[in-house]
C-alpha cells in the first residue's frame, strides 16, 4: 500500500528541504527531532508528554541535497518498516514538494500517515512562516 501526495508550499524548494532535514525543525506532535541527514544517518522523531512517549525513526537511503531524500520509517517500533521519497521542486510561487510513502502492510497505518502528511505540511508551513511550528 503506498501513500502519494503533492503539495504547493509558498517558499523555494530549498528553505522546505532544509527545514525538512533540520533537527530545529519541530512540529506538534513531536517534542524534538535528532537528525543525521547523511546517507546511512538516521532521522529520529520525538514525541514526550506525561501521558504519551513514542519513538519513530528511518534510516536516510538517498540525499539529493536540495532536490530529493529517501528514508525509511517506522513507527514507534511498530515494526512496519516503510519507505518516503520525498522530491522538492521550483513551481510558480514557491516549492512542490512530491511525497511517495510505501511499503504499508496495514490499511490503518496507511491511512494514519495519510492524514499525518497533511498535519505535517501544515506544520511545517506554520514554521516557515513564523520560526515556530
Amino acid at each position: 500500500m503506498v501513500i502519494g501526495k503533492t503539495y504547493q508550499l509558498p517558499f523555494p524548494p530549498e528553505k522546505v528541504y532544509a527545514a525538512w532535514i533540520s533537527s530545529g525543525t519541530v512540529i506538534a506532535p513531536a517534542t524534538r527531532m535528532d537528525i543525521e541527514p547523511v546517507v546511512g544517518g538516521h532521522y529520529r522523531l520525538f514525541m514526550e508528554t506525561p501521558d504519551f512517549t513514542a519513538r519513530n525513526e528511518g534510516t536516510f537511503l538517498e540525499i539529493i541535497p536540495g532536490k530529493r531524500i529517501i528514508y525509511t520509517w517506522e513507527w514507534n517500533g511498530d515494526g512496519e518498516i516503510t519507505k518516503i521519497a520525498v522530491t522538492f521542486t521550483a513551481s510558480s510561487g514557491g516549492a512542490q514538494v512530491d511525497i511517495h510513502h510505501s511499503g504499508f502492510s496495514k490499511e490503518e497505518s496507511r491511512a494514519a500517515h495519510d492524514q499525518g502528511w497533511d498535519n505535517y505540511i501544515d506544520g511545517l508551513t506554520a514554521h516557515l512562516k513564523t520560526g515556530v511550528a
